[in-house]
């Protein structure tokens, strides 16, 4: 089942967040397991007041009374070149045993519901290149295309 996450879920939402982080990680970056785990601790610190924000929504799934996936998302993102408003995915998680149920499949429907719902064309996110994984799924399961890409040069590098 996909619902609105609520204050009482922030506890499931911190610790599925711990269990996925590392996912994300590009593989040219340098910074720890832990590093990125203590630095999405801080950033979600404050998770009572960004689910009280008109324009932040968090999906969760939830199967038997427990949260197994959730999707953050920012309805008041700006595509930077453009000036269009489009709903951002700011964070996504499913737990590795729930992996491969379709949990991310239903997370985006109903965001892609949402965002229609209210006036916006677009659902955006943003992936490492080396988790292929998300990428796969994401181009070949959910209709997502490469709009943008982010590169990177080292700066201690001659």
């Amino acid at each position: 089942m996909i619902r609105m996450a609520k204050a009482a879920d922030i506890p499931a939402l911190r610790e599925l967040n711990q269990a996925c982080i590392t996912a994300g990680i590009p593989a040219t970056r340098e910074a720890s397991h832990e590093q990125v785990r203590a630095y999405a601790a801080d950033a979600y610190e404050d998770m009572d007041s960004m689910l009280r924000q008109s324009g932040f929504v968090v999906l969760v799934e939830e199967t038997n009374k427990e949260i197994t996936g959730y999707l953050m998302l920012d309805f008041a993102h700006v595509e930077p070149s453009t000036g269009e408003k489009q709903c951002f995915i700011v964070d996504l998680a499913v737990h590795p045993d729930k992996r491969g149920h379709f949990a991310t499949h239903r997370l985006i429907k109903k965001a892609s519901a949402l965002a229609k719902a209210r006036g916006l064309k677009y659902l955006v996110g943003m992936v490492s290149s080396s988790n292929d994984r998300t990428l796969q799924l994401g181009m070949k399961g959910l209709d997502f295309q490469v709009e943008r890409v982010q590169v990177m040069r080292r700066t201690d590098i001659d």
